[in-house]
């Protein structure tokens, strides 16, 4: 079961992060679909991948599961850590 969860939070840190760049660079995607900033929902997702990629570590079986975890993990907090503070200071700015 960890195993599965290791991998999908992978997955979801990598469509996280291609998520964030496609919202900086098209700037297409404005508060009127959902009615909330689209990088507040790449911060809850992010978060939760990073919960789960924290859980994943318990399904660490070899090297390569153990590469997986890490680089959700920093992934996962790296970008939570960035889209918090670009939130943060972008509703002090408005």
């Amino acid at each position: 079961m960890q195993e599965k969860i290791n991998r999908w939070s992978f997955i979801f840190s990598i469509i996280c992060l291609v998520l964030f760049l496609t919202f900086i660079f098209s700037g297409w995607f404005t508060n009127s679909i959902l009615g909330i900033h689209p990088l507040t929902i790449i911060l809850f997702v992010s978060l939760f991948t990073f919960l789960f990629g924290v859980y994943g570590f318990s399904g660490v079986r070899d090297g390569k599961g153990m590469a997986r975890s890490i680089s959700t993990v920093v992934i996962a907090l790296g970008l939570s850590a960035f889209l918090g503070f670009v939130l943060m200071f972008g509703s002090l700015l408005n």
